[in-house]
């Protein structure tokens, strides 16, 4: 995945509905359905690859036409609720984007547009989604004292109810880790003990008993790696800062998409900067930057990444990282103004 191929996504996404505002009133079929779902599956996997930033407004346009199309054209009773369920899952991927790109009042936006869609057609399974992904926004917000663990525990909470009695599958993995993260951002180290062992007895039973491939695509990313990640952070918040690096050096070490590996790498480097290990947060801030600068656009990746920047300053050798961290926040700003 390469910065120039970022156009095709555009026309993708052009191509994948009719328009909203041509003449008449619009007909919407099942296959018109389908092209959105699919629209929005290769939305997310180019994030994976290349970060949210380039592919959000992309998303966010796709997104406006398809709630146009709701609003303007005409369907039968089927096709209107599997419409509804698509463009609010294409909202939860657009808000995941936004998020990615420190765009937070539009993920927020995304987020209650996909909780409206959910609602009208019904969809529980779009509401956990939504619930989860929401949760997520809030738990980085509260570690930047931006936002509450409380409404985060509040939606797992939900999505937790509606999952409840659901065969083993990697759902109840995902629910108990926002758990652990909620509850790590809040000190609770009991609370968050008890859900990480949770998560892993659920991904285990999930390994057993539920194949990747006949789980959503937007679960199948929750693996030994992710939650190694949850883990960290959760004793990074609860200031056990050895387990931690423990965790990320496992993390590190298992296969992950780019924008995942940068994100992972990134953690571990501001991890070991807190750690009084400059030299090891700068060998692996260099790397990420690395990734940034050529193929992965996170903002979120970066922002984590402001610790070793603050170590920079007085570190032998540090003005390398120092001046090519400020190139690329300069450039994140010029991007989002």
């Amino acid at each position: 995945m390469r910065r120039r191929d970022f156009g095709k996504f555009a026309a993708f996404m052009a191509a994948g509905l009719p328009a909203w505002n041509q003449p008449g009133v619009t007909r919407i079929g099942a296959e018109d359905v389908q092209r959105l779902v699919r629209a929005a599956a290769e939305l997310e996997a180019a994030d994976q690859q290349v970060g949210g930033a380039p592919l959000v407004d992309t998303a966010v346009a796709g997104l406006d036409r398809a709630l146009a199309l709701l609003s303007t054209g005409a369907y039968s009773d089927a096709t209107g609720r599997a419409l509804m369920s698509a463009t609010g899952e294409l909202a939860v991927q657009a808000g995941f984007l936004a998020y990615d790109a420190n765009r937070h009042d539009l993920a927020r936006r995304c987020y209650s547009d996909s909780f409206a869609l959910a609602s009208a057609a019904d969809d529980a399974g779009l509401t956990v989604h939504a619930c989860l992904n929401a949760a997520n926004q809030a738990i980085a917000l509260a570690r930047q004292n931006r936002g509450s663990p409380s409404y985060a525990l509040t939606l797992v909470s939900r999505a937790s109810d509606l999952v409840r009695g659901q065969a083993p599958g990697r759902v109840h993995a995902l629910v108990a880790a926002r758990q652990a993260q909620a509850y790590g951002v809040a000190g609770d180290r009991l609370g968050f003990g008890r859900a990480i062992a949770t998560a892993w007895r659920e991904l285990d039973a999930a390994v057993n008993f539920e194949p990747v491939d006949d789980c959503p695509q937007w679960l199948r990313f929750v693996n030994a790696a992710e939650l190694h990640q949850h883990e960290a952070r959760g004793f990074g918040d609860i200031g056990d800062t050895a387990q931690a690096l423990a965790r990320y050096d496992l993390t590190c070490a298992e296969a992950a998409s780019p924008r995942n590996a940068a994100n992972a790498r990134a953690w571990r480097a501001a991890t070991r900067a807190e750690n009084g290990d400059t030299r090891g947060a700068l060998e692996d801030g260099v790397e990420v930057l690395g990734l940034l600068e050529a193929s992965v656009a996170s903002p979120r990746t970066r922002e984590v990444l402001g610790p070793v920047r603050a170590v920079a300053r007085d570190a032998s050798g540090g003005d390398e990282f120092a001046i090519r961290f400020d190139a690329l926040t300069t450039t994140a700003a010029g991007s989002n103004t």
